[in-house]
């Protein structure tokens, strides 16, 4: 071996180095760590919390309303229930594009959470669950009612806990402040819902004239004196036509393009089943299982659901398919359905539609819906009499467009009506496109009064009444 020429494996250390060693000190010490994490924290809290709330008052938006007490005590129990883990309401840049869309009226701007009873705003986590910076007016409160005492009552494939442990009180207060989130869009929504969904109540013969806090008050007074109000009047009365009144409401509760259309789809084995399993993942929460109207979510409901077992519905007034679409693509005036055109597609809702005319003959109760249980909608004489009568391209013509909210609302709730029409819902109470936006904005100042007053008495600071009251470029947002 050549160890003249061998590499060595590690060079030799100098015997000094050897000898000689450094003390060793820790640079990074547990006080240091403490101190410097309490500094960061202290800073982020700081910069996050502290200085937005107490410097950052955006201007008041034009959309804004203040609460009620009612509602700032529902906003205390949103809070202690972490409902802000999966529910939010905060602006976000993205929501400017999806505002457009039929999802978000409007998207939620920082102007919306002005005052002391708003401020801060209820920043969520994530958005687990829906956004509801509007979702004032979207349902009626008994659909509410029900969600919160289990959401998969209402929405079968929801994921949101259960708040049955929560008092009446405490559901009231939460369900008021959650009717208030969108300010004067929800209130005019929340207006018509209220509205609408009391006229379907009366139609059925489900509520009175005179119950209590009803919000057509004001126009049965006025019509009492006027003689106009058939006192003694019940749903099954006929109209000229031939139907019931409780029919031809009904009737107008869908808009006239829907009245004759049929479903375009085929009539097969494929599409019923499809239509089947939609049913049973979105409807069958309220519907029931069987299809009878009893699902775990009619309890809380003031308009039960539609029962599709009953044997006429081949031939029931309200029934084609073309209707029954719109009702499920709409969600419909006052009704506790969810508004499926946002979360279903064209296709499965024709689908679907196509499943509910095989359930009066078992398409629940078995496995696979057959072609053979499907009965296509025969229209009685009466209501094809009633269609001859009142042209279904004469409410296009007789209708302008409008700038009036309220008459917007009213044509959301009776968009089948035209402005010459009058209808006795329930046989009783005389009903015109005119009274019904008199209705609506009746409910929608006594609300905003509502507010002013009990915001003015905790010492708010806030607009002018009549500046809250003003309806300039308000645009009613249908649910």
């Amino acid at each position: 071996m050549d160890n003249r020429n061998r590499i060595p494996e590690h060079p030799p250390y100098p015997e000094k180095l050897l000898r000689a060693h450094r003390g060793r000190r820790m640079l990074m010490t547990p006080g240091m760590v403490a101190i410097g994490g309490l500094l960061a924290f202290f800073t982020v809290v700081f910069s996050v919390v502290v200085l937005p709330t107490s410097t950052y008052k955006p201007q008041v938006s034009p959309n804004w309303l203040p609460l009620d007490d009612t509602q700032v005590s529902g906003r205390a129990v949103y809070l202690a229930n972490g409902c802000v883990y999966c529910h939010s309401g905060f602006s976000r840049p993205q929501d400017v594009f999806t505002g457009s869309s039929a999802l978000y009226a409007r998207a939620s701007q920082p102007g919306d959470y002005a005052g002391i009873s708003q401020s801060p705003n209820t920043l969520g986590s994530i958005r687990t669950g829906p956004d509801i910076s509007n979702e004032g007016g979207t349902h009626p409160d008994g659909w509410h009612r029900s969600h919160y005492w289990n959401a998969r009552s209402t929405t079968p494939m929801s994921v949101m806990p259960r708040f049955s442990f929560l008092s009446a009180d405490e559901t009231d207060a939460l369900i008021s402040y959650t009717q208030s989130q969108g300010g004067k869009l929800a209130a005019l929504r929340y207006a018509a819902t209220q509205t609408g969904n009391y006229l379907m109540r009366l139609n059925a013969g489900k509520a009175g004239l005179d119950d209590p806090g009803v919000p057509v008050a004001d126009l049965v007074a006025q019509l009492r004196g006027t003689g106009e109000l058939r006192e003694n009047g019940t749903p099954k009365d006929k109209a000229p036509s031939g139907m019931s009144w409780m029919d031809v409401w009904h009737m107008n509760s869908f808009s006239r393009s829907y009245w004759l259309t049929d479903n375009p789809l085929e009539v097969n084995a494929e599409n019923l089943m499809r239509g089947k399993a939609t049913y049973i993942q979105r409807c069958a929460g309220c519907h029931g299982r069987n299809g009878d109207g009893k699902g775990p979510g009619a309890e809380r409901l003031k308009v039960k659901p539609f029962d599709f077992t009953q044997t006429n519905l081949p031939y029931d007034t309200g029934t084609s398919s073309g209707m029954m679409y719109h009702r499920i693509l709409t969600a419909g005036p006052g009704t506790a359905m969810e508004n499926f055109g946002t979360r279903l597609s064209v296709a499965e809702i024709w689908r679907t539609v196509m499943f509910l005319r095989t359930i009066p003959n078992g398409g629940l109760k078995e496995t696979l819906p057959t072609v053979e249980m499907y009965e296509r909608w025969n229209p009685p004489e009466t209501a094809l009499r009633y269609i001859a009568e009142n042209p279904i391209d004469e409410t296009y013509t007789d209708l302008p467009k409008t700038d009036d909210p309220f008459m917007q609302a009213a044509r959301w709730i009776a968009p089948g009506m035209t402005a010459n029409d009058t209808i006795y819902v329930g046989g009783k109470l005389p009903i015109t496109l005119d009274r019904l936006a008199g209705v609506i904005g009746g409910l929608y100042r006594a609300d905003i009064q509502r507010r002013y007053d009990d915001a003015t008495a905790r010492g708010e600071a806030i607009p002018a009444l009549a500046e809250l009251q003003d309806t300039e470029g308000l645009v009613f947002h249908a649910p």
